[in-house]
């Protein structure tokens, strides 16, 4: 094909070849006769060949225009593909998606709205990040992660963020279900003095809570507890030994239920925790927006169960 061939004018050509007739053709892309007229003349032109064969009946191709309306064909395809993946798009029909948790938030918020999101929009990419809620907050911010869902801080999340509570928890003290504190209505952490403890990660809210829960009993901080960045890690070490932690009540509910651990109401309850959707306040997109609307109708429903 000759360089500089205004691919406008191929799908005019298209639009005769379908139609059959420059005047039929005109009136469907909303243009005069003489204009399309004028405008194949000016490729044929420029082609130096003949592109339509002009009758009484109308229009037909020539060997050279059959030619051009294969390339046409495929370049109206493109443009059509384009124009729906625009308002896919658009509508939030797809794309990518990233969401940072905390591991509160995939016991059964996220999941539950990711599977929900993925029925509506199939063709949509969703990355799930976990991450210490510090890394979190600063990726929301840096605009790595779209959204994070993770327990309410004890900071102020900054004005570039919004952030609204999608569900509250309690605090619970979890042990393997043959723990002989197991049986107890409730404990105090004063009761827990002698226990050995796993601890969650400094560099996380859950960690910065517990330390507050300690404070508020005036309970000294356990100075020889295993520490662990995994909560996976931390429960399994429950599972297979006398130690005991804190915890939110969300996050080690699966294992309640299929009775690898057990957990035990702390008596004073100095606050609930917090499940947050954080958000920048920037423009956000279709897809994030359906994912909000998700999140908000999975932990209304989670909450009711």
């Amino acid at each position: 094909m000759a360089p500089g061939v205004d691919p406008k004018r191929l799908i005019e050509l298209l639009r005769i070849a379908d139609h059959g007739s420059f005047t039929r053709a005109a009136a469907a892309l909303g243009v005069s006769q003489p204009a399309l007229s004028n405008s194949i003349a000016v490729l044929e032109r420029m082609l130096g060949v003949r592109v339509f064969e002009r009758t009484r009946n109308g229009a037909t191709l020539t060997e050279f225009g059959r030619l051009l309306a294969g390339h046409a064909a495929a370049i109206d395809s493109v443009l059509s593909r384009t124009v729906d993946e625009l308002e896919a798009k658009k509508r939030g029909l797809e794309g990518s998606l990233v969401v940072g948790v905390s591991p509160v938030a995939c016991v059964d918020i996220v999941p539950a709205a990711v599977a929900r999101l993925k029925r509506e929009t199939p063709n949509i990419v969703v990355t799930i990040d976990e991450r210490a809620d510090d890394e979190l907050i600063a990726s929301l911010r840096s605009g790595e992660i779209d959204l994070v869902v993770n327990s309410a801080g004890l900071l102020a999340d900054g004005p570039d963020v919004i952030s609204e509570t999608l569900a509250r928890d309690v605090f619970v003290v979890a042990m393997r279900t043959g723990h002989r504190l197991a049986r107890r209505k409730s404990l105090l952490i004063a009761d827990l003095r002698d226990e050995q403890w796993v601890m969650p990660s400094p560099h996380t809210t859950m960690s910065r809570q517990v330390e507050l829960l300690f404070a508020a009993e005036n309970q000294p901080w356990p100075s020889q507890a295993i520490v662990t960045n995994s909560i996976t890690a931390l429960k399994s070490i429950i599972m297979e030994s006398e130690c005991v932690t804190i915890s939110s009540k969300k996050l080690v509910q699966l294992e309640v239920k299929a009775r690898r651990l057990a957990c035990v109401p702390l008596r004073k309850q100095h606050f609930t925790r917090e499940i947050c959707l954080r958000r920048r306040r920037s423009p956000r997109s279709p897809l994030v927006e359906r994912f909000i609307a998700a999140v908000r109708a999975a932990a209304a429903r989670a909450d009711n169960e």
